[in-house]
Order: structure tokens, then sequence, then C-alpha cells
């Protein structure tokens, strides 16, 4: 903004200047033209053969208009030989839109007889336009008149220049997005651009008569007036304040205001360029910046969990809060600020220092332990949360953190690691014990089926043999029948029928196996009953017991075909 303000202000000025020089050209062009138009009518008098050499353009002109004369000057500026301009009109040499202008001059000229000045452009065969000034002195008879012609066409593009640029000027002016005022020596507005009439609430109009101190604030408004006073004085360059400044509407609102003065090419005070920017919202801002700084003060200071600042490298304390002194076991911030003055507030024995300024150099922030030293000696273990504050160009300013106290969460860790470690020695110590059992039962099932094999052949190869020689012997019925009985029993116990009704899929009792063997074999319930020695009604529970435990209760399946089924075997016939 004070770059916009600085930049009109010299614009200004500049344009002025021009103007100012564009004016003493003029004028000094007239001059010149004055005297040279008195040197030539004296010297013409005296010396008539001087006309032609002259270096500036001499056209005699009659009453009607018609050139009776030209020198060659005259002839070089409208483009034509000096022979075909004479007894002809001068308007046919001047631009169409311009001959009205011409007439008109000539009027004037011989009618008052007095010193008359006009511009033109001549319209030569080339096409191009030549600007010139036109002045005459009308003859002592009144017939015809001698004009100078004197060629302006660079004067001419130096004002057209001036006049686009001063164009220009003013549109940035009325376009800028500064509001932009203009005042006079008294601080009465002269004119003010867009911005500045939509930042008051006035119109340019309004505005116009009005005094700059009218919209400023009573405090303001006597700054203000001495602000203009000193420039125009010229005791003050350009100036800055900021005060209030009151709109058409009656709000207030603050303001940025800049003045500069605008001079003439002696020094003179012309002008001052007065620019104002809207600070309201900046100060509204800052306001809430304060209170947000206050805010966040005073949350640091009463916070309950630690805070600190810090540098990064060395790392030392910069300010910490009193959550902060008391973990550390001092009275308050100052008492532990002025203990740690110069001091490295971390152990080495118990500080990662690598894995902190790493994690810091690639993330710029840091969660981990944070080891200290307390005001006793001792060591307490934080959990740090630790992040980086920059700086404007972009390097670090300061470290700010918060640090919570895990020395007894980290103490008991250790005993649940230790007890950890213990646990996975006892399992490990376990699962050697438990390698040993298996191999020891694995051991035994082989020593168990060693010996039912042995046992099996036991009674195939020396009981059942001698049951066998046994029956052979006389005996009666009875006798027959129960050696008949136990060599069935025995057989049986041998088969591997009787092996599958024992395993622990089936649960099996004693009872149920030796009734399924005769079931199997096509004995009645009434004949089981009589050969186990037990009632009807027994074996027939026994049987249910059965039915249930092979899948066939409350199914029509025969009990007698899925026994033999089982065994793979008919029924015996007993000897």
């Amino acid at each position: 903004m004070q770059e916009a303000v600085s930049r009109t202000g010299v614009d200004i000025e500049w344009l002025v200047h021009e103007l100012r020089v564009h004016q003493i050209e003029i004028e000094m062009q007239k001059e010149e033209m004055d005297e040279i138009r008195t040197r030539l009518e004296t010297g013409l008098e005296r010396f008539p053969e001087s006309y032609d050499s002259v270096p500036i353009g001499l056209v005699s002109i009659k009453r009607e208009g018609v050139i009776r004369a030209a020198n060659r000057a005259a002839a070089d500026l409208i483009g034509i030989e000096r022979l075909r301009l004479i007894n002809r009109p001068l308007g046919r040499f001047v631009s169409e839109p311009e001959r009205p202008a011409l007439k008109t001059f000539l009027e004037r000229i011989f009618d008052g007889g007095a010193d008359e000045a006009c511009e033109l452009r001549l319209a030569g065969n080339g096409g191009a336009r030549t600007a010139v000034t036109v002045s005459a002195t009308v003859s002592e008879d009144g017939k015809e008149c001698l004009a100078i012609l004197a060629d302006i066409t660079e004067l001419k593009k130096k004002e057209e220049a001036l006049r686009e640029e001063l164009q220009h000027h003013r549109a940035l002016f009325e376009n800028a997005r500064v509001a932009i005022s203009q005042v006079d020596e008294g601080g009465t507005f002269l004119r003010a651009n867009k911005r500045f009439e939509a930042l008051t609430g006035y119109t340019q109009e309004e505005l116009k008569g009005m005094n700059i101190r009218e919209i400023m604030h009573p405090d303001g408004a006597g700054q203000v007036k001495e602000m203009i006073a000193g420039q125009v004085r010229g005791e003050i360059a350009p100036i800055f304040l900021e005060e209030y400044y009151v709109c058409k509407n009656g709000s207030r609102k603050w303001g940025e205001i800049r003045s500069r003065a605008i001079r003439d090419g002696g020094g003179g005070f012309l002008s001052a360029v007065v620019a104002i920017v809207d600070r309201t919202r900046g100060k509204q801002m800052e306001k809430a910046l304060a209170d947000n700084e206050s805010l966040g003060r005073s949350f640091f200071e009463n916070a309950s969990i630690a805070m600190f600042h810090s540098t990064l490298e060395p790392n030392r304390l910069l300010r910490v809060n009193s959550a902060y002194s008391r973990l550390l076991g001092y009275e308050s911030p100052e008492d532990l600020m002025s203990a740690s003055a110069g001091m490295d507030p971390f152990p080495e024995e118990a500080w990662d220092r690598k894995a902190f300024f790493a994690a810091m150099e690639q993330r710029n922030w840091y969660d981990g332990d944070y080891p200290l030293i307390r005001r006793d000696g001792g060591i307490l273990i934080g959990k740090a949360a630790i992040r980086s504050v920059f700086k404007p160009d972009g390097s670090i300013d300061h470290l700010e953190g918060i640090v919570e106290n895990i020395t007894e969460r980290k103490r008991a860790e250790e005993v649940l690691q230790k007890r950890d470690r213990e646990l996975q020695e006892k399992t490990k110590s376990l699962e050697e014990v438990d390698a040993a059992l298996k191999v020891l039962l694995k051991n035994l099932e082989k020593n168990q089926e060693e010996l039912t094999e042995r046992f099996l052949i036991n009674i195939r190869e020396q009981v059942l043999p001698c049951l066998v020689k046994l029956k052979k012997t006389p005996l009666n019925q009875a006798q027959r029948a129960l050696i008949n009985s136990a060599e069935a029993y025995l057989d049986e116990i041998a088969s591997p029928f009787v092996q599958k009704l024992t395993s622990s899929y089936l649960n099996l009792t004693k009872k149920e196996v030796q009734i399924a063997v005769l079931v199997r074999d096509g004995k009645t319930s009434k004949e089981i009953a009589e050969i186990v020695n037990v009632s009807k009604s027994d074996v027939d529970f026994h049987r249910g017991k059965l039915r249930e435990k092979l899948g066939l209760k409350n199914q029509k399946g025969s009990l007698t075909v899925l026994l033999r089924t089982l065994s793979h075997e008919g029924p015996r016939e007993r000897p």
C-alpha cells in the first residue's frame, strides 16, 4: 500500500512537471516567434532578398486567403513546390477538418489587425500531417498579411504522449485498490477515487468542499491538520499514522493514513495525496490474536500437564510452567530456570540423543521417552510430545512440548517384562517336560501293545489248546458246556471284534461287551440270561443301551446285523 501511495504521488509530481515544461516550451516558442516576426518585418523591409533565405516558413496571404508568395521553408513544410503554391488558396494545403479554423483566423487578422495565432495541420502531397502554429501580421495597406509557419509536430507528439500518460494515471487513480484522495493546503478535498468513496460512504460531489478533518475522529483531526500544514511548509516528508476515521453512516473504523505532498518544479506546494487503508479487520485480528496469546499464556502457565519451551541444539530450557517445575521437584518455574541455567537437564545414560535429533530432523516432531533429572538427583522417565516452532524465514525458532511422568508405569512394565521372561522360561521347561511325557507315554503305549499282543498270543497258543485237550477227556454235559463257554469267551477276547467293542470310542461296559458278543452269535435274550446268569429284563436293558451307543436308538435296524458287520464274521458254531 505504501508503495502504491508513493507511486501515485511521484506520478502526479511527474505529470505536473511535464505540463509545466510543456507550457514553458510553448511560451518560449511564442516569444521566439514574436521575436522572429519582429525581426522579419524589419529585415524584409530593409532586405527583401532575405525573404527566401529565412529558415522559418513565411507565406504572404491575400485577404481572399490566396498565397501571393512563400519562401522555401514554407514550401518544405507544406510539402509542395514553391511555384505550385503561388496564387492558390492556403486552405487547400490544410487538413479539411481545420479549414474553418483557418478561415476564421484570417478573418480576425484582417478585420482586427491585431496579432493572432492558431494551430493547424498541413496536408501536403505526401499525405503527411505536419502540425504548425500560424501567427500573422497585416500589412499597412490591409490587402495582405505575412504569416509565419512554425513546425510544432514534435511538440504536439510530446503533448499527445503527455495527454495519454495523464489519462493513464487518471485511470490508475480512479481504479486503484487503495482509497486515494487529493486535498489542498487547507485539507479541503479536491477529488477522490472510487475506492475512497466506497470506504467512507461519501460521493465525489459530497467530498468536494469537505475538509479531511471532517471524516477524522476528533482525536486524530489535529494530527491530520498539522500533518498537511507541515507538508505545505515543506517540513515533513511523506508521513504515516494510524487513527480512527468516521464514515458517512457514523461508523468508526481504524485506518492507516499516508500522505505525500505534490510540488511544482520550484518546490512549491500544489496539493497532497492522502490515502486511507482500512485496518479495522486487521485491528480486530490483532486484538483477537492478543486475546488468544493471553489465553495461551494463561493455559500454558496454569495447565495441569507439564509444558516447556526449549532450544534445539544445545538443548536448553527457555520457559516452563508450574506443572513442569513441580514434576522435577521445584517450587516454581523461576526456581527451576535459575537452577538449570546453562545445564543439560538430560541424563546421558538414559537419553537417546541420536533418536531424538533424527526424529526432529526428519519429521520436526518427536514422540517418545524423555528422561529428566529431578532436583534430588533422581531420574524421572517422561513421555514427551515435542514439535518445532519455525521463524518466518523457515528456520527453527524453538521447541515446544508436553511431558507426562511415566516412571511408575516404566517400573511396572519392567516388572511385567521380568515376569514374562520367567513365564517364558517356565513354559520352555514345561514344554520340555511335556515332550518327555509324550515320549514316555508313547513307550507305555508301545509296551501295552506288546503286552496285549503277548497276552493274546498266550491265549491262542497256550490256554485254548489246553481247553481243547480238556474237552477230549470224559466230561459230563454241564462241564462240557462250561468249557465251551470259556473257550468262546477266550476266543472272543482274542478276536478283533472284541477289541473294537472295548475301544474308548464306543465306551461299552464289560457286561455290554459280553452281551454284544452273544447277540452277534444269534442268542436270544432268554439264552443270554441263562449264560451270563442274569434276568431277561437285565439283558433287554443292556440291549437297549447297545442300540443307543451304536446309533440304533429309535430306529428299526437290527442290532445283530450291525454287530456282525462290525466283526465281519458270521456266528460261530460251538462244538
